[in-house]
């Protein structure tokens, strides 16, 4: 038996009951007329008056809800036959269900449910106050029962319904709400109740005349009220979230505005489930269709299973056409505008991107490599493009475009990015090179491919063009440079072949100002204290704090613009600043470590790259340990780069000693990277392991794996604090975390963040990793 039928299954005898229990009171009605026929009317009108009105008594909104209609049975339409009134009383209930819900089913079983806690609520009251007990005790018994019955049937239901993946438990229901509902609705009932028998007579109004209708009526009214105010709330609420997902859509595209769009439509709903499918809505289900490609044939969005079993409303119905409207003209508009974005970016007779979507191209390949890999930028220009329009018509000029367009593209392969930039100007950014000799042979077979014979209008004819090729070996400050380099080598092809050369090639050409521009740049910014840091945090992965950070040097030039961090310290070097600048970075980082430790006492580490010669007492040995006396509360840490301590004197081991004995720890950096050896783990003092990336590439690898679990035991075995870098995801972090690694680093943590943004950070979320896509993002 399917959830579905299961749910139907215990919903009949239930809707049987709801029969029964109507039937039962017209009957009675019939069979001994009341004592007054407006009483029971008013039972009933104030039944489905106050029927609109129910509270949440969930952990979540609106799920699930409660009725407070049971107050109506506070005053007995018929006094001789309180059981009686419950089928007045159930009248009122199923009409009031029928009204507000499309599903007869759903309306009888609701109906019925209600009346079997209604007889509990009846028998309760009237079993204790004939006992004596007091009326507020017996009511709040009473009312108390009535809610036990219709939550547990409802839990019932809950388990067995299609609307759930797993069984709900009493848990889901909030004890506080809960007990203010009851409290609330004994206090009206027996409010109710001491008017019409005390009050009114005290008032000595006249004894023929019974004023028990007004009372039933002034409950109902107050219910009433409190229900529109309920409800104007909740459309307020609503109507702010349709504004947010107005504004919020827009901003997504493909899969993520599909799902963006099911997660609004699920919270404004309440819905259990929300989909978007070919085909429409069913039973039991609203929607509305939906084009996400205006050229497409529509789809639906579908809501199925409002939370807590509920049936969804008018204003459901709405909310779900007005999203699926929104969500509509969202992807019309990002359509227009990617067809904008592709006619502004293409050349229309090549179909190639245009010198736009070059220039953004070039950016993207500069700035997104790793800093070792280099690019290259090959020129390319046709010769005697003119004069073979001037003989053969441009029809045939074009020809020869969309040919060489189409060669490039088959030549370059999918990975390099192929550009007309102007008349007979093409330019093939070359990314994934190692080797100035690589990109070489790159270029030569582009042009061999390029050159190769072809017939034009009956005309047999070979391609002659002239090409110029620029490398970078690294991430370059301009990327417009590169341009100005290939097109300069470039035109000195096309000169020489004016003048007679056979030259067919040209020569790689790395233009000097540049090195030298970028020099004075980085000479004035440390000369004159420009230099910012970036902290990323370390963090334990037992419990998911941050002890530690480690600063990273920054600058980016008003003119030039970011400058990198390893051009900043090859730099520093060549211009014999290198100290100045670690000089600085440790006085900043120290700086911004005593605030962070004011702000969280268990962060007391700091950790700043170092040259393994500046720990000597003839450079910075000095400096550094004074400068870690000056921060007792702190733990300063110099990373030394694990390349760097192949070849380690005696002298320089104790300078290491030597920083350790006043307080400064030592951390080997970048093990596992390149060629690494165990030689720097065994010869060199050190309190801090930092695994490299790389060892960590692939850990479905089992024997990545178990080069992990080594080091990191070897790290246990000697006291040393092991830390694992360059951490971009949760399954790398739990993979680590079963594999014993206690410490790591990486973007899945935290990017590297400016002082103030960590600060932020800090006063925020504390120690909190804030893994994932709520850690931020930083240069």
């Amino acid at each position: 038996m399917n959830a579905t039928t299961r749910d139907t299954a215990f919903a009949a005898p239930f809707a049987l009951i709801a029969i029964g229990t109507v039937a039962f009171g017209v009957g009675r009605l019939i069979w001994s007329a009341p004592e007054s026929w407006t009483l029971v009317l008013t039972v009933i009108i104030g039944v489905l008056i106050c029927g609109s009105f129910r509270v949440g008594v969930g952990t979540a909104p609106g799920f699930p809800v409660v009725g407070v209609t049971i107050t109506m049975l506070a005053i007995e339409p018929i006094s001789s036959s309180p059981y009686t009134g419950v089928g007045v009383w159930a009248i009122g209930i199923l009409l009031s269900q029928l009204i507000g819900s499309s599903d007869t089913l759903r309306s009888l079983y609701l109906a019925g449910l209600c009346a079997v806690a209604a007889f509990g609520f009846v028998a309760v009251s009237d079993s204790l106050t004939s006992s004596g007990v007091w009326l507020p005790l017996a009511y709040l018994a009473a009312t108390a029962a009535y809610y036990a019955v219709f939550l547990t049937g409802e839990l019932v239901r809950w388990r067995l319904s299609p609307a759930f993946d797993t069984a709900l438990g009493f848990s889901i229901i909030s004890p506080r709400k809960l007990s203010l509902v009851v409290l609330g609705v004994a206090a009206v009932a027996t409010l109710m109740n001491y008017v019409d028998a005390a009050i009114i007579p005290w008032l000595e109004f006249d004894p023929e005349v019974r004023r028990a209708p007004f009372v039933v009526l002034l409950a109902a009214a107050l219910f009433y009220a409190l229900a529109q105010r309920s409800r104007a709330t909740e459309l307020e609420q609503r109507l702010r979230a349709m504004l947010s997902a107005a504004v919020e859509l827009p901003r997504e595209t493909g899969a993520e505005f599909i799902a963006a769009l099911q997660c609004r439509t699920r919270t404004i709903l309440r819905a259990a489930n929300v989909e978007v499918r070919a085909t429409p809505p069913e039973r039991q289900e609203i929607g509305a269709p939906v084009k996400f490609d205006p050229a497409a044939e529509p789809q639906y969005l579908i809501a199925t299973h409002k939370a807590g079993g509920t049936s969804f409303t008018r204003e459901d119905k709405r909310a779900i056409s007005t999203l699926a409207h929104v969500a509509s003209e969202a992807a019309r508009v990002q359509s227009e505008v990617d067809a904008l974005e592709r006619r502004a970016s293409t050349d229309p007779l090549t179909g190639l991107p245009n010198y736009g979507a070059f220039q953004q191209a070039l950016v993207a390949a500069n700035e997104h490599r790793p800093y070792h890999e280099g690019i290259a930028l090959l020129f390319i220009d046709l010769d005697n493009f003119k004069k073979l329009n001037d003989n053969f018509g441009h029809r045939a000029g074009d020809e020869l475009l969309k040919v060489v367009a189409e060669r490039l593209q088959h030549a370059a392969g999918g990975g390099d990015f192929v550009s007309r930039v102007g008349g007979d100007e093409f330019v093939v950014i070359l990314t994934g090179l190692v080797t100035l000799e690589q990109a070489r042979e790159t270029a030569d077979r582009i042009i061999a491919a390029v050159s190769d014979r072809l017939t034009l209008d009956g005309h047999d004819m070979r391609p002659l063009v002239s090409a110029g090729l620029a490398f970078s070996h690294h991430r370059e400050i301009d990327a417009q440079t590169l341009v100005e380099d290939a097109d300069r080598t470039m035109l000195q092809v096309k000169r020489s072949r004016h003048l007679g050369s056979a030259a067919e090639h040209s020569s790689v050409s790395v233009s000097t100002h540049r090195s030298t521009r970028t020099n004075d740049i980085v000479a004035r910014a440390i000369r004159d204290d420009r230099l910012v840091l970036a902290f990323q945090p370390i963090v334990g992965l037992d419990d998911g704090k941050i002890w530690a950070f480690e600063a990273l040097i920054r600058y980016v030039d008003p003119e030039l613009g970011p400058i990198t961090p390893p051009s900043l310290v090859a730099r520093a070097k060549s211009l014999g600043l290198m100290n100045e600048l670690t000089q600085q970075v440790i006085t900043k980082a120290l700086r911004a470590a005593s605030e962070f430790n004011r702000l969280e006492p268990s962060i007391t580490c700091i950790t700043v790259n170092l040259e393994v010669g500046q720990i000597s007492d003839a450079e910075l040995g000095p400096f550094i340990r004074e400068a870690a006396r000056a921060h007792p509360d702190l733990k300063l840490c110099v990373e030394l780069n694990e390349r760097s301590l192949r070849e380690v004197t005696d002298e320089l081991r104790r300078d290491a000693e030597s920083l350790q004995r006043a307080g400064v720890l030592i951390a080997l950096d970048d093990y596992g990277s390149d060629d690494s050896s165990v030689g720097a783990l065994v010869r060199f003092p050190m309190n801090i392991l930092k695994i490299d990336k790389s060892i960590i590439s692939n850990l479905d690898d089992v024997r990545q794996r178990e080069v992990v679990k080594s080091l990191q035991v070897f790290g246990d075995n000697l006291d040393y604090t092991v830390v694992v870098e360059g951490i971009e995801s949760l399954d790398a972090a739990e993979v680590l975390s079963s594999l014993g690694v206690r410490s790591a680093q990486g973007y899945f943590f935290g990017r590297p963040l400016g002082y103030g943004q960590t600060i932020d950070r800090l006063r925020r979320w504390g120690t909190r990793s804030m893994a994932g896509p709520r850690a931020g993002s930083g240069a």
